[in-house]
C-alpha cells in the first residue's frame, strides 16, 4: 500500500512541477466529462424513474395517431378519440393499469383565494382514476377522487402541496373548496409537488376529465380526439408483451373500419422513445437517432483525448532521460508503467471532479432549456413557474463512472503507448535522449 501511495505522491509532485501541462491536461479531461455529463444528466432526467414518474421503466405511451379516408383522401393527425382508448387500450389484459389523460391546448386556469379578488395562474390537468396508479403521487392529505366521482362528474380536485399552502396556509386542505375559473371544486386530496421536469404529470391542480367534453371524435372515422394513453406493465420484462397486445387491438380496429386507415405510427412507445416523437403524423427513426447521439457522445470524449495525445507523447519524449536514470538504478519497466498509470489516474480524477461540478452548473443554469427536449409548445408551463431540480436528478453516478472510465482509458492509452515504447529502449539510448 505504501508503494502505491508513493506513486501518487510522485504524481502530485509532477503536477506541481509541470503546472502548465498538468493544468491543460486536467482542464481538457474536465471539459470532455463536462459536456458528456451535462447531456447525460439531461437525458437521465427525461428517462429515469423520478418522482412522481417512478414507473418509467415499465411505462408505455400513446400520444398521437393518424387517420386517412380513402374516398376523400383526407388525412388527420392528433391525439386519440375516447372511442379508440375505450376499444384498444382500456381492455388490455396484460397491463397492470391504463390511464387516459385529456391533452388540452389550454392547460392554464386561475384560482381565487378565499376572501380575495386576486387570481393566480395555475397549471391544470384532466385525468382519470388510474392516473394515480400509473403515477404514484405521495398524498400528504386526503386521497384521489373515485370512479364514482368521475362518472357523476362531481366537481372535485386534487391539488399540489405548494398551492394548498398558498391558498389555505396549510397542507391539510382536504374538504376545503378551491375556486378555479369562478367554479367551486371540493379538494379531495393534496399531493407532494411534482417538478416541471416531469411534464407528463406536472400540474398544480388535477381534475376528472369527465368535467370536460372528451367523447367527441374528429377526422376519418371520428378517431381523432384529445386523449393521451399511459399503459403500465406489471414489470419491466413484460413491457413488450403489453405492447404487442395493444398493437393487436389497434389492428383489429383497423380491420373493422370501412374506407378508413388508422395508425398509431409504431406506438406504444417506451419512455426514452416518446421524448423523440415530436410530430403526430410521422414515426421517428430511432436507429438513426441513437446513432446520432452516440456519435455526439463519442466525439465529445475523443476530441479532447486526441488533442491531448500529442502533448502527452512529447512529454514522454522529454522524460526519456528520467526513465533511463531510474532504470540504471534498478527500476523495472513494470514499476515505470505503474507510475504512469498512477499519474493518469490522478489527472483523470481531478479532471472528473472539475467536469462533474461544471456539468451541474450548466444543467442548473440551463434548466429551462431541459424542458425543450421532447416537449412541444403545447406543454409549456404556466408563466411564473420555475423548473426545480432535486439532488437525485443530478447525481447520475453510473454515467459519471462510465465517462470517467472512458476518459481514463483514452488518456492512459495516449501516454502508456509512448511510455512503454521509451521504457523498452536500451538504457544508453534513454540517457542520451537529449543529445
Amino acid at each position: 500500500m505504501n508503494r502505491y501511495l508513493q506513486y501518487f505522491r510522485q504524481a502530485w509532485n509532477i503536477i506541481r512541477q509541470e503546472r502548465l501541462f498538468s493544468g491543460i491536461y486536467i482542464v481538457g479531461t474536465g471539459l470532455s466529462i463536462t459536456m458528456v455529463m451535462a447531456l447525460s444528466i439531461v437525458f437521465y432526467i427525461k428517462i429515469a424513474n423520478i418522482y412522481p414518474e417512478t414507473n418509467r421503466d415499465r411505462l408505455l405511451i400513446v400520444k398521437s395517431a393518424t387517420g386517412k379516408e380513402a374516398k376523400t383522401n383526407s388525412q388527420f393527425s392528433s391525439s386519440l378519440a375516447y372511442s379508440v382508448v375505450e376499444t384498444c387500450f382500456l381492455p388490455l389484459e396484460s397491463a397492470e393499469a391504463v390511464s387516459a389523460v385529456l391533452d388540452t391546448w389550454d392547460k392554464e386556469g386561475r384560482v381565487q383565494p378565499e376572501g380575495s379578488r386576486d387570481q393566480w395562474p395555475v397549471t391544470v390537468k384532466h385525468v382519470d382514476t388510474n392516473f394515480w396508479t400509473v403515477f404514484p403521487f405521495r398524498f400528504v392529505s386526503g386521497k384521489p377522487f373515485t370512479e364514482a366521482d368521475m362518472q357523476s362528474s362531481i366537481q372535485t380536485a386534487v391539488i399540489a402541496e405548494s398551492l394548498a399552502r398558498r391558498l389555505f396556509g396549510t397542507a391539510d386542505a382536504t374538504g376545503r373548496t378551491v375556486s378555479l375559473n369562478f367554479r367551486q371544486y371540493r379538494v379531495c386530496g393534496v399531493v407532494r409537488d411534482a417538478s416541471l421536469i416531469t411534464e407528463r404529470t406536472y400540474a398544480q391542480l388535477w381534475l376528472p376529465y369527465t368535467l370536460m367534453d372528451y367523447r367527441n371524435g374528429d377526422g376519418p372515422g371520428n378517431l381523432m380526439g384529445s386523449m393521451i394513453v399511459y399503459i403500465l406493465a406489471p414489470s419491466a420484462g413484460s413491457v413488450e408483451q403489453v405492447r404487442q397486445e395493444a398493437i393487436a387491438n389497434v389492428n383489429r380496429l383497423n380491420q373493422s373500419l370501412d374506407d378508413v386507415e388508422f395508425s398509431i405510427l409504431g406506438q406504444p412507445d417506451r419512455q426514452w422513445q416518446t421524448i423523440f416523437r415530436f410530430w403526430s403524423n410521422s414515426e421517428p427513426d430511432f436507429g438513426i437517432i441513437l446513432c446520432q447521439y452516440g456519435l455526439i457522445f463519442l466525439v465529445l470524449l475523443l476530441v479532447p483525448a486526441v488533442s491531448l495525445s500529442g502533448m502527452t507523447d512529447s512529454r514522454m519524449e522529454r522524460r526519456m532521460t528520467e526513465m533511463g536514470v531510474r532504470r540504471a538504478f534498478g527500476a523495472r519497466v513494470s514499476g515505470l508503467m505503474t507510475q504512469i498509470i498512477a499519474e493518469n489516474l490522478l489527472f483523470t480524477l481531478l479532471g472528473g471532479v472539475i467536469g462533474l461540478l461544471a456539468s451541474w452548473l450548466i444543467v442548473v443554469l440551463g434548466r429551462s432549456w431541459i424542458m425543450e427536449i421532447g416537449q412541444s409548445f403545447v406543454n409549456l408551463p404556466v408563466e411564473g413557474t420555475e423548473v426545480t431540480l432535486s439532488p437525485s436528478m443530478l447525481l447520475n453516478l453510473p454515467v459519471f463512472a462510465i465517462a470517467l472510465a472512458i476518459c481514463f482509458v483514452l488518456n492512459l492509452l495516449s501516454s502508456l503507448i509512448p511510455a512503454w515504447r521509451n521504457a523498452r529502449r536500451e538504457i544508453i539510448h534513454s540517457l542520451n535522449a537529449k543529445q
